[in-house]
């Protein structure tokens, strides 16, 4: 009865401790691949294009190593479908720069007036 007793113990205190060896942080997640193609500086900072799928564009404005705005997902509100072409990504992010360098804030979102001028197509 002592054997047996102990067996369990043992086996009970192995599973408890394999099953702690699993971390979340550990795991392997997917990221979407920043290309070097895909980077513009632009007045001190660095424009990163980030695509999951190839119909829409979000970027990351950087400056050196650190992140300033933080990936932009669809700041044409306007426009379900996102951001369609890259060049179009890239004159909303100088965009959002030049109205950082102004008020000293980041914009989220740009006005429908703004995309017109800039014959950003918004479909």
């Amino acid at each position: 009865m002592k054997k047996n007793l102990l067996i369990l113990v043992l086996q009970a205190a192995t599973l408890s401790i394999y099953a702690q060896k699993i971390d979340s942080n550990s795991i392997v997640r997917k990221a979407p691949v920043i290309d070097l193609h895909n980077t513009r500086d632009y007045s001190g900072f660095t424009i990163k294009l980030i695509s999951k799928n190839p119909a829409c564009y979000s970027f990351d404005i950087l400056t050196g190593k650190k992140t300033l705005a933080h990936h932009f997902q669809n700041p044409l509100p306007f426009s379900p479908k996102g951001v369609q072409k890259k060049e179009d990504a890239y004159k909303i992010a100088q965009w959002m720069i030049n109205q950082y360098n102004r008020t000293g804030h980041w914009e989220n979102m740009m006005p429908p007036h703004v995309a017109r001028e800039l014959q950003i197509e918004c479909d």
